[in-house]
C-alpha cells in the first residue's frame, strides 16, 4: 500500500491540508491511500506505530511551501523504519527525499491552501509556562506536549527516548539565547523536535504572567465564586504554573533544571533528581501532588476569565454558572458552556467561547444570560416587567441563530 499526505509548514509547525476532489480522484486512480494524521495529539512514537500498523510499502509526503522540519521528520521516519520507503516532494514535483524515479505522475494540488497562524509559538509558550491547554480533555493521559530545559548542556543528560514521546507539534524551549552547540546539533540529528530559545520572540511570555501562591489563588477563586469578580490589576495575560498550582492533572509538560526534573517552572513539584526516568515514571510521580482547588470545568474556565479581565480597565464582574452575579451560583451538573457575560465601568459585554468573539450588549442581556445558565427563567418576569417576552425572544435569536 502507498500512503500519501499533503502538509504545509509554518515556522516549524506542521499542518495537514484537506485534499481536493481532484486529489482524491488521483489517489483512487493510482492506488494511493489518502492519509491524515493528527500531529498535535500524537507523539513521534505514535507515528512510528501507526506507520507500522498500516503496513505501508511506500509513503509520500507532499509539501506546500518551505519545510526544513518536514524534511527532518521524513528522514527520522526512514531511519527508524527501513521496511517502508519514504518520499518527500514539493508542490512543483521536485524530489526532496527518497527515490527520484518513484513518482512519474503530476499530483494535482490546485485548490489546497497552506495553513498560517503566526501566534503559534506564543500560544505554545503560554501553555508551557501556565500548563493550560485548550484541549486537555481530548486524550488521557495527556501526551508530553512541551519541555523546558534550563541550558543546552543538560541535553546530554536527558534520555533520548524522552523526546520521542513528545507530540510532533510540541516545543522544546531552552532558556538561553539562540545557539547551535554540539548538544543541540546531536539532538536535532536524532529527533525532529521543534526548538525555541529565549530570544525567539521579541518579548518574554513568562514575564507577562502573574505569579500566585497557592493559597492566594485559592482565595481569588473563592472571590470569583462569591462575587463574580476576577481581579487582574496588572493586566497579566495568564498565571504562571496555573495548572500545577490548582492541582490539574497536567502531565503534559516538564521542566528540566540542573538539580532535577520538575512539573512546574517555579520548582515546587520535584519529579526526579535523576535524568534517566521515562515519561511514565515521571507521570506517576506527579500524581501524588495537590488536590484540585475546584472542579475541572471551573479550573478550565478561570484562566479565560483572568485573561479577559486584562482587556479592561478597573474591575470586571463575570456572568457564569459557577459564580454569583444577581443569582446564586449553580451547584448541579451543567451542559456545555458557550458564553460568558462581563460587566465593568466600560459597559456590558458577552464573550462567545467557541469563536473567541467579544461583543457589546446591555444589562438586560446579561440578566437573561444568567437566568439561562442557572435555569432560573422564573425570576425574569419580575426583573424585566413588560419587556420580558420581547427581550427573551431577542436573546434567543441571538444565541441560537447568531
Amino acid at each position: 500500500m502507498i500512503g500519501l499526505t499533503v502538509l504545509s509548514e509554518s515556522e516549524g509547525w506542521l499542518h495537514q491540508l484537506d485534499p481536493t476532489g481532484a486529489l482524491k480522484t488521483f489517489c483512487e486512480q493510482h492506488r494511493f491511500s489518502m492519509d491524515r494524521y493528527d500531529y498535535d495529539q500524537h507523539t513521534f512514537l505514535d507515528l512510528l506505530d501507526y506507520m507500522d500498523f498500516q503496513e505501508f510499502e511506500h509513503y509520500l509526503f507532499v509539501l506546500r511551501g518551505q519545510g526544513e522540519r518536514t524534511l527532518r521528520l521524513v528522514a527520522y521516519l526512514q531511519q527508524r523504519m527501513l521496511h517502508v520507503q519514504f518520499h518527500l516532494i514539493n508542490e512543483r514535483g521536485d524530489v526532496l527525499f527518497g527515490d527520484p524515479y518513484f513518482l512519474d505522475k503530476t499530483i494535482p494540488l490546485e485548490g489546497t491552501t497552506g495553513y498560517t497562524q503566526p501566534i503559534e509559538l506564543q500560544d505554545a509558550l503560554m501553555s508551557l509556562f501556565t500548563g493550560v491547554y485548550p484541549d486537555t480533555a481530548s486524550r488521557q493521559p495527556q501526551p508530553l506536549r512541551h519541555v523546558y530545559v534550563e541550558t543546552t548542556d543538560l541535553l546530554d543528560s536527558i534520555t533520548p527516548t524522552l523526546f520521542d514521546q513528545m507530540t510532533i507539534n510540541s516545543l522544546l524551549y531552552i532558556d538561553q539565547s539562540t545557539r547551535h552547540d554540539l548538544p543541540v546539533i546531536e539532538l536535532m540529528s536524532r529527533t525532529p523536535v521543534l526548538l525555541a530559545f529565549s530570544d525567539t520572540l521579541p518579548f518574554s511570555v513568562r514575564d507577562r504572567l502573574a505569579t500566585f501562591e497557592r493559597s492566594d489563588l485559592d482565595a481569588a477563586m473563592q472571590q470569583w465564586q462569591e462575587t463574580g469578580v476576577v481581579l487582574n490589576p496588572e493586566q497579566r495575560i495568564g498565571i504562571l504554573d496555573y495548572a500545577t498550582l490548582t492541582g490539574m492533572p497536567s502531565s503534559h509538560r516538564l521542566f528540566i533544571h540542573r538539580d532535577g526534573i520538575y512539573a512546574d517552572y517555579e520548582k515546587r513539584i520535584l519529579l526526579s533528581k535523576a535524568f534517566d526516568l521515562n515519561i511514565c515514571q515521571l507521570r506517576q510521580n506527579q500524581l501524588a501532588t495537590w488536590e484540585v482547588l475546584l472542579p475541572i470545568p471551573q479550573l478550565a474556565l478561570y484562566p479565560i476569565l483572568f485573561q479577559l479581565a486584562s482587556a479592561f480597565q478597573g474591575t470586571s464582574q463575570f456572568v457564569t454558572p459557577y459564580s454569583v452575579f444577581e443569582l446564586p451560583r449553580t451547584e448541579g451538573k451543567l451542559g456545555p458552556l458557550t458564553m460568558i457575560g462581563i460587566q465593568n465601568k466600560e459597559g456590558c459585554f458577552a464573550f462567545e467561547l467557541l469563536t473567541n468573539q467579544l461583543f457589546e450588549t446591555d444589562e438586560v442581556f446579561l440578566a437573561i444570560l444568567e437566568a439561562d445558565q442557572k435555569e432560573r427563567f422564573d425570576v425574569l418576569p419580575k426583573r424585566l416587567g413588560t419587556d420580558y417576552e420581547a427581550a427573551v425572544r431577542t436573546y434567543k435569536e441571538l444565541i441560537y441563530h447568531g
